[in-house]
């Protein structure tokens, strides 16, 4: 009698394999129908994805200060544990709650007051600066005609150009910078709609700050349920990475910003009490301008700097000078003492990447993408970098960038370096007189 159980299973691989065919061939044409409709859509999908952000605002803010504040929450959450777990049932509870309001309370306190503190004065430095403009660039005038007075045919040039863009400047500020100004200052603080979402982005963060353990827990459950153990293990790692990197960076870049800031001021209202420089009404302003641009790794210091640096130069070209040198050594110390202390090597990149991660980042998403770009490419770098050096590994390779520097390629009999053989003629003349001598050469020995 013939026995059917060996066909069984080279039926059921048979149907599987059909099965992977099919499957792979439905993928195929579900992504191509995808990348059609959003090619030929694009407007139309942006215009979704946009209501769909300004739908989870509230969840945007909510989560982002909710991370911002995760340092405090945990510190105070460390602190007041035993504490109410002593005294408490239900403890551990009472101090998430604590824990989540005092950080909160920490953060507000801590933005409002410098808003309090900066933003009369800031309000006050732009228009000053509106107001005087026209001032300052008639001073600038005199001072160029008298540098000039020698070479009348340069000046009457320079300063026919100079009118005109001195006008253009003044028109640009009276009709366009100060009308949207105010209307920014007005409007904006007063929409309703942002405000609503600002106060439902803060009850958010607490509901985050008091059940981070229960969210992690789920997504540890969920990475369980639907990957293999080995691969919800990596992905944990990875996020825990992300969480290291992107956490201290933001972190300690903004403590350092801040600290820049606070300095900024400090020297600028010295050199402004011994009379070296001549500009009170702005000190806030610049320090404003120097600190929140340094949140910018590489380009920071360079995009507060500019504009402060014109707006001194307005004023006095000779105070300007003075002003680039206070920068420069501001910013060494940062780069040197104060930023190394603070971030480390956060982020294991070399200036070439952060530089072209705050360029890219920065092109697609604007100054945000420029803050957290440097961390997001340096997960992503950390990623790649992992997965060459497992399939270098696999092969039996090397994994130290150091043995592929230098003109050596790898024998594929032997896999060791060896010196690289130029299989292809040179292109110049030159190099080919010179390589048929070193053949003839090679040819005579033998």
């Amino acid at each position: 009698m013939h026995d059917p159980t060996p066909e069984k299973p080279k039926k059921q691989a048979e149907q599987g394999h059909y099965f992977q065919w099919g499957l792979t061939a439905f993928c195929v044409i579900v992504a191509s129908i995808l990348v059609f409709f959003l090619l030929f859509r694009l407007s139309g999908v942006m215009s979704v994805i946009k209501k769909i952000i300004g739908i989870l605002k509230p969840f945007i803010y909510g989560f982002v200060m909710a991370y911002l504040l995760l340092p405090i929450f945990n510190a105070l959450y460390r602190w007041s544990r035993p504490k109410f777990s002593a005294r408490f049932k239900n403890g551990v509870g009472i101090a998430k709650g604590f824990s989540s309001i005092m950080a909160l309370l920490c953060g507000v306190i801590v933005v409002g007051g410098l808003l309090w503190m900066v933003l009369p004065q800031f309000v006050l430095s732009i228009f000053s600066l509106l107001n005087s403009m026209e001032t300052y660039l008639d001073e600038i005038s005199q001072w160029v005609a008298a540098l000039l007075k020698d070479n009348p045919l340069i000046e009457r040039n320079f300063l026919q150009l100079y009118d005109q863009l001195s006008n253009q400047i003044v028109n640009w500020v009276q009709n366009i910078a100060l009308p949207q100004l105010v209307e920014l200052m007005t409007g904006v603080m007063s929409t309703v709609s942002v405000l609503f979402d600002f106060l439902i982005g803060i009850i958010i963060t607490l509901y985050i700050l008091n059940s981070k353990d229960t969210f992690c827990a789920q997504a540890k459950k969920a990475s369980y349920s639907l990957l293999s153990v080995k691969r919800a293990n990596q992905v944990m790692s990875r996020v825990n990475h992300l969480h290291r990197v992107f956490g201290g960076f933001i972190t300690g870049k903004l403590i350092d910003s801040l600290i820049i800031g606070v300095l900024c001021f400090i020297g600028l209202s010295l050199l402004n009490s011994f009379g070296v420089l001549s500009i009170s009404e702005y000190i806030v302003l610049i320090s404003v301008v120097i600190g929140v641009t340094n949140i910018i790794p590489f380009f920071g210091p360079f995009i507060g700097a500019i504009p402060s640096v014109i707006l001194i130069a307005v004023i006095s070209p000779v105070q300007a000078l003075y002003f680039i040198i206070f920068i420069v050594i501001l910013q060494q110390f940062d780069g040197n003492i104060l930023g190394p202390k603070i971030l480390g090597d956060s982020t294991g990149l070399s200036s070439f990447w952060v530089m072209f991660a705050i360029l890219v980042f920065g092109g697609v998403f604007g100054f945000v993408g420029m803050a957290v770009g440097v961390p997001l490419f340096a997960v992503l770098y950390s990623i790649l970098t992992e997965r060459f050096n497992h399939l270098l590994k696999k092969r039996g390779l090397s994994t130290n960038t150091n043995d592929y520097r230098g003109a050596t390629r790898l024998d594929p009999e032997t896999g060791e370096f060896v010196e690289a053989k130029e299989e292809f003629r040179p292109v110049s003349k030159k190099e080919r007189r010179k390589a048929d001598q070193e053949q003839a050469a090679r040819e005579n020995k033998k």
